[in-house]
């Protein structure tokens, strides 16, 4: 089937690859969404560097 592309699913990337309990899926489509500008692409960069706030 598909990979899930919703928001969702790259706030749940992001915050395994924060807390290090990211699978390859995760990682790579977080290396993805920090190529970008906005929100999501601020959210995976700050991930990569152990910064993600809680979406809380």
């Amino acid at each position: 089937m598909f990979e899930d592309r919703s928001r969702e699913a790259y706030r749940k990337a992001a915050e395994a690859v924060q807390n290090g309990t990211a699978n390859s899926s995760q990682k790579a489509m977080n290396d993805r969404a920090a190529k970008y500008v906005g929100k999501m692409g601020d959210d995976a960069r700050a991930a990569q560097r152990g910064e993600l706030k809680s979406s809380n």
